[in-house]
Formats: C-alpha cells, structure tokens, sequence
C-alpha cells in the first residue's frame, strides 16, 4: 500500500461529498421553484469532477444510485406531478370556458324565450280586446248565450275589457249559476 493512496482516496471522497451537496441544493431550490432547473444542472455540472463512467467508481450502491438519479436530470417525481398538474389546470380552464359559454347562450336563449312570451301575452291581450268589443256591439241575451259556453278564464278576461253597463247587461242575461261562477272569478282572478 503506497503512502499516497489513502490522501486521494480522502479527496475523492470529499469532492464527490461536495458534488452531492451541491447537487442535492441546486434540485431543493429547483423543486420549491427559485432556480431554473437548467440553472442547476450547469451549477452542478462545474463543480461536478470530470471523470468518464469507467473511472468513476462508488462507495456503495446508494451513492450509485443518487449520482445516476442526479445525471438523469429531469425524471424527478415531482417534476412529473407539476406536469400533471398544469395539465389539470389547462383542462379546468378550457372547461370552465366551454361552461361560461354555455351558461351565455342559455342565458341568450331565455332573453329570446321572454321577448317571445312578452310578444305572446301582448298579442293574447289585443285579441281579448278585439272579442270584448264584438261581445258589446252583440245583443246581451246572444252574447250570454255564447260567453256562457266559452272556456271560464276567455268570459272573464273578455268581461274585464268590456264596459261595465256591457258587461253587467250580459251577466244579466246569463243563467244565474254560470254568472255567479264568472262573478267570483272574476274578482279573485288576475285578468291582466
């Protein structure tokens, strides 16, 4: 045994402890994401010994295994989870546009769905206007005669838009149950 083996051996080992530190420093900054990981891997690479493959010779198969891990870079664990996170996170965003989407075209369709109910009930309120009038010109005793056969709902909204003296005149003429049926209704119905 020479008397300089035991000092290099003491060097090497102190400079691949150094190289592991420094390695394990630079993936801790790049994993809480203050380095950029390429930034780390230049870092560890100059403080790295210049050694080939078959040079290089390990202490135990742990060191064996951290040096192949830190040579093979990006493969972390928690690189791939950051992956697969954004990923979730780029669904999440093209989701919660096509559902905005959605929602702004439902909420089009029930603007449109309103303005046609609005157009219905207008359209509804001057036909019963046009029926109260034709109902007035009408003799009262004709004019009961057919309110009186008509659905309940129609007698009273065509009721409601005729003249009072029309109106009383043919609910005067009508048999006694079916005006006092229109009676009641009309006053607790809302006829628009």
């Amino acid at each position: 045994m020479n008397a300089g083996a035991p000092s290099t051996d003491w060097h090497r080992c102190a400079r691949t402890c150094r190289f592991l530190a420094v390695s394990f420093a630079a993936q801790l900054l790049v994993a809480i994401g203050l380095l950029h990981p390429a930034a780390g891997q230049e870092q560890a690479a100059t403080e790295a010994p210049a050694k080939t493959q078959q040079d290089q010779q390990y202490g135990s198969v742990e060191e064996r295994r951290i040096m192949e891990s830190l040579q093979a870079g990006g493969a972390s664990p928690f690189a791939r989870e950051r992956d697969e996170l954004d990923n979730k996170k780029k669904e999440l965003k093209r989701l919660e546009s096509e559902v905005d989407k959605k929602i702004e075209q439902l909420n089009q369709l029930r603007v449109r769905i309103e303005k046609l109910l609005e157009q219905k009930d207008a359209e509804e309120q001057k036909r019963t206007l046009e029926l109260a009038k034709m109902y007035e010109k009408m003799t009262a005793d004709k004019a009961a005669m057919v309110l009186g056969t008509v659905d309940q709902e129609l007698a009273i909204s065509i009721l409601a838009k005729m003249k009072t003296k029309s109106a009383a005149k043919i609910l005067s003429n009508m048999e006694r149950d079916k005006a006092a049926k229109l009676t009641t209704a009309f006053s607790t119905l809302d006829t628009r």
